[in-house]
This record gives C-alpha cells, sequence and structure tokens, in this order.
C-alpha cells in the first residue's frame, strides 16, 4: 500500500526463517514465474519482525538474488505485519481527495500508535453504505517499521517501490488464481515462523485481519518441551524428519495442542466480523504451516468448512526445473513472494 506504483516483476519476502524472492514475466494477464528461490537465516537474525542482525539478512538478500542471476533491482516487499493496523471504518461521505486530507484525524480514534509515528494509507471500499457514510479500508503502519524495511532493501543494493502488507499480498495471489464466490466468506490463514495471519475475505472485501503470536516457533516450543530436543531438531520433525525416532504419543500431542492455539486464534476473531455475515465456509491455508499433514483435517472438523492449501501455481506458470523440491512442497511457501510480485503490474 505504501510507495509509488511502477512496473516490477520482482518480490521478496523477508521472512523470519527463510528469504524467498521470485521474478515473473508477463505481467499482469500472463504471469510466468522464470526465478525462483529461497535461502535461511541464521536463527534469532529476525526476532518478532524487528532485525537483530542486519549484516547477515542483508548478506543472505544479496546471496541470494546474485545466485539467481536478477537483474532487476526494483522490487515489491511487505512491511512486517507486527507493525501494521488494518481497520474497516465507516466515515462521513465525502471526495477521495477529500478523504485523504482528513482520514490522518479520524486514524486517531482506531490506531493504538501516536498518529505522529505512523505511516496511514487507505481504500474506498463502498461510498454509500448509509445516510451520508461510506466505508474506508484504513492502513496504519509503524513508521520505524516502513523506514526500517526500506533501508534494509537498499543496503542490499535494492530499490523497494511498493511496500504492502501481507495479508494483502496474500489475498492478491489467491484472488488471481482462484474464482473466489463473492458470497463466500473465507478463512485465509498464513502460518509463518514467527506469526499467523488470519484474515477474513468475502468477495473483494477484507472483513478483518490480525496476526496472532502462534507460529511454527510455537510448534517448535512445544516439541522441545514434549520430547527434551533443542530447537534444530525439533525444526527437522516439522519438516517431516526423523518422526520415526521421537516418542509418537508425545509428539502428537504437541501438534495437536498448536493446531487448538490456531483454532483458537480463529474462534477469537469471528465475532469482529460485520453483522450478517455467515459462518466461514471456506478455510485457505499458506505458509510453511500449512505443510503440516493433518492441519486441514483438523480445522475442517473444527469449523464445519472447506479447507484448502493454497496453490498460486493454478494459473501461474513457471519453467521447467526451476523448483529444487515438488512444487506442491513450494506452493504455500511461495505463496506470498508471489503475491508481491504480482503487484507490479
Amino acid at each position: 500500500m505504501f510507495g509509488k506504483r511502477k512496473r516490477t516483476s520482482v518480490g521478496i519476502d523477508v521472512g523470519s526463517s527463510l528469504i524467498k524472492v521470485v521474478e515473473l514475466e508477463g505481467i499482469p494477464k500472463n504471469p510466468k514465474i522464470v526465478r525462483f528461490g529461497m535461502t535461511s537465516l541464521p536463527s534469532h537474525a529476525i526476532v518478532d519482525g524487528d532485525i537483530m542482525d542486519r549484516e547477515a539478512v542483508i548478506d543472505a538478500i544479496k546471496s541470494l538474488i546474485e545466485s539467481l542471476g536478477i537483474e532487476e533491482t526494483e522490487v515489491v516487499s511487505a512491511v512486517p505485519g507486527r507493525g501494521v493496523i488494518v481497520k474497516k471504518i465507516q466515515m462521513d461521505r465525502m471526495k477521495e481527495s477529500e478523504a485523504e486530507e482528513q482520514i490522518k484525524w479520524v486514524a486517531e480514534q482506531y490506531i493504538s500508535f501516536p498518529i505522529d509515528e505512523v505511516v496511514i494509507d487507505f481504500e474506498i471500499l463502498n461510498p454509500e453504505v448509509g445516510e451520508d457514510q461510506m466505508e474506508v479500508l484504513l492502513v496504519a503502519a509503524k513508521k520505524e517499521m516502513v523506514e526500517g524495511r526500506l533501508s534494509l532493501l537498499r543496503e542490499a543494493g535494492l530499490e523497494p517501490i511498493i511496500l504492502d502488507v501481507p495479508a494483502f499480498a496474500i489475498q492478491n495471489v489467491y484472488e488471481f488464481n482462484y474464482e473466489p464466490d463473492p458470497q463466500e466468506l473465507i478463512g485465509m490463514i498464513h502460518v509463518g515462523a514467527q506469526f499467523t495471519n488470519i484474515t477474513f475475505i468475502q468477495g473483494p472485501v477484507n472483513h478483518f485481519t490480525r496476526d496472532i503470536p502462534t507460529s511454527l516457533t510455537t510448534l517448535s516450543q512445544n516439541l522441545q518441551r514434549e520430547l527434551g530436543l533443542p530447537s534444530e531438531e525439533t525444526f527437522a520433525l516439522i519438516r517431516g524428519e526423523g518422526l520415526e525416532n521421537v516418542d509418537q504419543a508425545s509428539f502428537k500431542m504437541a501438534v495437536n495442542n498448536f493446531f487448538e492455539d490456531i483454532a483458537v486464534g480463529i474462534e477469537r476473531v469471528l465475532p469482529y466480523l460485520p453483522e450478517g455475515v455467515e459462518r466461514v465456509q471456506r478455510i485457505v491455508l499458506s505458509g510453511g504451516g500449512a505443510l503440516l499433514p493433518e492441519l486441514p483435517e483438523f480445522l475442517k472438523e473444527r469449523f464445519g468448512a472447506e479447507v484448502e492449501i493454497l496453490d498460486p501455481f493454478k494459473k501461474i506458470e513457471y519453467e521447467e526445473g526451476i523448483f529444487e523440491t515438488e512444487p506442491a512442497k513450494i506452493a504455500p511457501i511461495a505463496a506470498l513472494s508471489i503475491g508481491l510480485a504480482i503487484r507490479g503490474e
């Protein structure tokens, strides 16, 4: 949402454990992935969205871009979700140009950060929701988060032309690849290394978005407690490696507790949905946590909804042999970076 719009086809997702980069050709109508890569970050290089080891992150970005042979320096990236507030609000009906002048003062009522410490953007969703009222999607991001991410990418030799909100990028790639029913309430659940983002959409409308601290790191900590293993080994278990060497009952208990935390996080969001919105009818999973084998079935039974793993390759082609492993294992992890790259249309 923040920055000037200019054509680009490179998306970079700087996550807490992995950096993902994708380069698209043929946008906006016929995008094709021509380069894709991921690289791991040292543990604790990024914690809760804060850069703790700046040099390590910059070096990782530079090395990945160079290894992929990407020459384009203009990129689309994302503001860390922890520093972003997204709210659907109502305000007096006015022209968009007038709203640009008023939004700062209106925003003070809805955000917890001091107004001079945030960057604000907005989109008019419905210009007529009542007598003299209009519905607006308000986005506020901490200036320090925005400026920190911009300077990080610039130090890596890149020029960020758009900083998007992660939840919007996921929604973007979903809508591009699928044809969602405009009447269907969809829960977009992105399970990452240090946060899970929960977003409810209906057609193009974003009803609500929130980050919860439940994450793959939470699952790793659960496994450490149950099995007495170091984090390196528990993350290997999460990837499905070495499961035959651990107590199955303890492993299952830790995983089920993690699934329960995600379900409770979703349930706590439901009361904030607008009146008249029906129960969630579909859940779409993305992020590394989407690959946990029993999570889709768990959520299906809990919410009585159809559950699927986001496939960003349904309508987006890719060069043969571009991925180091089967595309199905890359798909939910790559979704955010692809959603960012699509913004370059």
